[in-house]
């Protein structure tokens, strides 16, 4: 497939001399060639690759750069340089662009970069059905939102197809790994002062693998290694992951807080789950956040309710929610405080072992909210459908 590529150059010597490396590389394609001057705000749409000629001492040009790469829908930058140093170097790949050269760019130099753009450009147009990021949100502490987040990726690891990443962004307390009885070596810390980096390989190596196709991003692994990550980094992160590395669903775990971070996480996801439960004060902070969300005017956001430990003998009643709410809940998962428990204790997802409880049916039907792409390979005359008729309230 022929690459197509935007150059633009300071010097019209150095614009004639990309353009003929361009079009000795195969059948690639010169869609742009403009003065430097002119660099649109946004890379130009059915570019793949935009070439520049790099600038040192110019902040604008490395803010355009590192705006652009953190995209992952904006094309491969590749940067020519007036000579290539260890500094310069390391600064490319700080700001994202993919490949530096030279006076002369060896012809073979070249082809090799064309070919892994190719490759991701296929690889890209391959996946059918795009990642899709699912943050959870506690709207207190205590109301199940890790558990949620455990057994789901446990569950979508072993019925939907592709891969699943679970992301602990419960940075000063991580709970997430003790529930799948895991001690991580590396975390995400390690991961934010190695961004310069990060590529394929490296990211591999940081995500723990659970069972089948789940990953877990874990979470620093002191309270002090957490002070060091901010918003620009989880965009970062997630952006690469998301672009690179064909996860069908990531699944983020933002605990209880409503932070800089989980705001980033928010703007990032597809769906947002608020986890709550059937009291008055987690229902109170349910409906300051959708307050809060409601004036964020995240738009794209998907916000869900579900509520945790639902007891349908309970004061509360599904009607009172709702109207408190001004929202509809999408669902309710029952309560059985021994097994619950028992599979946080043994630091074991519920769902692996019990596909016959009422919470392994009642996460199996939420699966097809926040999995709208994929559909869950049907029980076989499990006969256990009405088990979710009658834990659901209605």
């Amino acid at each position: 497939m022929p690459i197509h590529f935007s150059i633009y150059y300071n010097d019209p010597q150095n614009q004639e001399y990309l353009r003929k490396v361009i079009e000795a590389s195969g059948n690639n394609e010169l869609v742009v060639s403009q003065d430097l001057a002119d660099l649109p705000p946004q890379a130009v749409n059915g570019t793949d690759v935009v070439f520049l000629e790099y600038q040192e001492n110019n902040p604008q040009l490395d803010q355009w750069i590192e705006t652009t790469a953190a995209n992952p829908k904006s094309p491969a930058i590749f940067l020519y340089l007036k000579e290539i140093s260890t500094n310069n170097l390391w600064k490319a790949l700080r700001l994202g662009a993919k490949e530096c050269f030279a006076f002369p760019i060896k012809e073979e130099d070249f082809q090799n970069a064309v070919q892994r753009i190719a490759a991701q450009c296929e690889h890209r147009k391959a996946q059918a059905r795009p990642t899709q990021v699912v943050s959870f949100l506690g709207a207190k502490g205590g109301v199940g939102t890790t558990f949620l987040v455990a057994n789901m990726t446990s569950l979508l690891a072993q019925e939907a197809p592709g891969k699943i990443l679970a992301v602990d962004l419960d940075l000063g307390f991580s709970q997430l790994n003790y529930l799948f009885d895991i001690h991580p070596e590396h975390t995400m810390t390690e991961l934010v002062e190695n961004l310069e980096r990060l590529d394929n390989s490296y990211l591999r190596s940081i995500l723990y693998r659970l069972e089948n196709n789940s990953y877990l991003l874990p979470a620093p692994n002191r309270l002090e290694e957490a002070e060091i990550i901010n918003a620009s980094h989880l965009e970062k992160i997630i952006h690469y992951i998301h672009e690179n590395l064909g996860f069908n669903t990531i699944l983020i775990d933002c605990c209880h807080q409503f932070d800089e971070i989980t705001l980033k996480a928010l703007e990032l996801s597809d769906i947002l789950v608020l986890v709550t439960a059937q009291s008055v004060p987690a229902l109170s902070n349910t409906k300051k956040m959708l307050e809060i969300l409601n004036l964020l005017e995240l738009k794209d956001l998907d916000v869900q309710v579900w509520v945790n430990c639902w007891d349908r003998q309970a004061e509360l009643t599904m009607g009172d929610i709702e109207g408190f709410l001004g929202k509809k809940v999408t669902g309710t998962i029952p309560c059985d405080y021994k097994q619950v428990g028992f599979s946080i204790n043994e630091g074991r997802p519920l769902v692996q072992d019990n596909r016959r409880h009422p919470i392994y049916a009642e996460l199996k039907q939420l699966t097809t909210n926040i999995n709208k792409n994929k559909t869950l390979e049907e029980d076989n005359g499990s006969g256990w459908k009405w088990v979710q008729r009658l834990w659901r309230k209605k």
